[in-house]
């Protein structure tokens, strides 16, 4: 079994982040992005609540949700990246030093995120995320079930098992109550921001241990 060398401080051996507001600022934007494509498609009114109740779902479950299937997915995907340039996401201050200076210790580093594999590839390219250092990159079409279920983490804990990682050296981070209950009942870390649609206390509530309030303070837990 391969083992990993991992510098002597590190608390865990791999750090696995959500994508959409966790290392990107996405919920202005595409809330904006999707509203102006179901009126300008779709003659669709939606409100910031009609979106709340969706997001963080499976991509394709929440356009299908959103516009009502309105159209074929293949045709509502190409509206929304048809006009995909608007509405630009933008990495949280500090997301890529904080990702690359975990990748200098030599801890394993993914994304697992509900956005479609290609999109989540192709913005975290596009914003300047070392990508090809990632050990893994996960999006909702890799699995069959999603967040809140723990088993979509299961591809990521047997990756990482072949490389000498258990599943207890492993921390996931994210912004959002699914993102803890998914972690969590798959028996990893998880380290909650509140950069998403949850307060510090939505989360002590629910039995989170570590809440922050942005993605460079993690670095004094992990390191």
């Amino acid at each position: 079994m391969k083992t990993t060398n991992t510098k002597v401080g590190a608390k865990y051996k791999a750090v696995i982040f959500d994508f959409d507001d966790t290392l990107v600022e996405s919920r202005v934007s595409k809330w904006a992005h999707h509203k102006h494509v179901a009126k300008n498609f779709y003659n669709i009114e939606l409100s910031d609540e009609d979106i709340r109740k969706h997001w963080g779902r499976p991509f394709d479950v929440l356009v299908a949700e959103l516009y009502q299937n309105s159209d074929t997915l293949e045709n509502m995907h190409k509206a929304i990246i048809s006009v995909k340039k608007d509405f630009p996401k933008y990495p949280y201050k500090e997301a890529i030093s904080t990702v690359q200076k975990l990748l200098d210790q030599n801890i394993k580093t993914g994304v697992v995120s509900a956005t479609t594999t290609m999109f989540l590839i192709e913005d975290l390219t596009h914003l300047g995320f070392p990508v090809d250092s990632f050990s893994i990159i996960q999006g909702a079409d890799k699995t069959k079930v999603h967040k809140p279920e723990a088993g979509v983490f299961l591809p990521l804990i047997e990756q990482m098992e072949k490389e000498g990682i258990n599943k207890e050296d492993i921390v996931y981070i994210g912004d959002s109550l699914d993102d803890f209950k998914a972690s969590t009942g798959a028996g990893l870390n998880f380290i909650a921001l509140t950069t998403g649609l949850y307060s510090y206390e939505d989360f002590k509530n629910e039995g989170a241990e570590t809440v922050m309030n942005s993605i460079e303070e993690i670095l004094s837990e992990i390191l």
